[in-house]
C-alpha cells in the first residue's frame, strides 16, 4: 500500500494525487449570463448532487491572477446558472470551453453550440445535452483565498428523450454515456460511462 501525507505536500501534488484517486468524478458544464446578456459556458469536474432537498454543488477556482472566474461572478450576481451533464459526442466542445478566455468571450458562441430558453432562470440551456438542470444560488462557503464551494438549488429539471426510461420514469444510465474526469497527470483524461450492473435490492439499511 502507498501512503501519502497530505498535510505535508505542496497544493499542486495534493490535487494531482487526490484527482488520481477520486475517480470518476461528474463534469458540472455550467451556462451562466453576465450583466449584458453574454452567456458564459465553462466545465467544473469537482461536482456532486445533494439529495435531499434538490441541489448540486461545486468548487470554482480562481483565474490564474487571482480573478473570480466567469461564471462565479456571474452567479454572484444574479444568481441563475444551467448545470448540464455531457455525454461522449459532446467530449470536445466540453474540453474547449475550459480554456481561460476573456469575460466578454462567451464559449457558447465561439463552439457554435445551440442553446434553448430556460424556463425559470435567465441563462440558456444547451440544445444537444442530454441533461440540464435550471439551478438558482443557495450559499457559497469559503476554502480559502483560492477556493469556492458553491451550492445551487435545482428548480427544473430536463432530461432528453433519448435517455429516459418510461418504465421508471427517470434516466436510464444504459441508455447514454456520460463523460467523466478522470486524473490530470498527464494532461485532462476523460472517460464515459460503459457497462453498467443491476442488482436486487441490499439487506443493508
Amino acid at each position: 500500500m502507498i501512503s501519502r501525507d497530505l498535510s505535508a505536500l505542496p497544493k499542486r501534488d495534493v490535487y494531482r494525487i487526490l484527482s488520481s484517486l477520486v475517480i470518476p468524478r461528474p463534469i458540472a458544464w455550467v451556462t451562466t449570463v453576465d450583466d449584458v446578456g453574454r452567456v458564459n459556458l465553462a466545465p467544473f469536474s469537482s461536482f456532486m448532487g445533494i439529495f435531499g432537498p434538490p441541489m448540486v454543488a461545486f468548487t470554482a477556482g480562481r483565474r490564474r491572477d487571482g480573478s473570480l472566474k466567469d461564471t462565479h461572478r456571474n452567479l454572484k450576481a444574479n444568481g441563475q446558472a444551467v448545470v448540464h451533464l455531457a455525454d461522449l459526442p459532446l467530449l470536445e466542445p466540453l474540453h474547449a470551453s475550459g480554456a481561460e478566455a476573456d469575460p466578454e468571450v462567451s464559449e457558447v458562441a465561439r463552439l457554435g453550440l445551440a442553446t434553448l430558453p430556460s424556463l425559470q432562470v435567465a441563462p440558456p440551456r444547451l440544445a444537444d445535452a442530454p441533461v440540464a438542470l435550471e439551478c438558482r444560488l443557495n450559499r457559497e462557503l469559503d476554502l480559502g483565498p483560492a477556493s469556492t464551494l458553491i451550492l445551487l438549488d435545482v428548480v427544473v429539471a430536463h432530461a432528453a428523450e433519448r435517455i429516459w426510461s418510461a418504465e421508471f420514469d427517470c434516466a436510464d444510465a444504459s441508455l447514454w454515456t456520460p463523460v467523466v474526469r478522470l486524473a490530470s497527470v498527464v494532461g485532462p483524461n476523460y472517460g464515459a460511462l460503459g457497462e453498467t450492473f443491476r442488482l436486487g435490492p441490499s439487506e443493508l439499511p
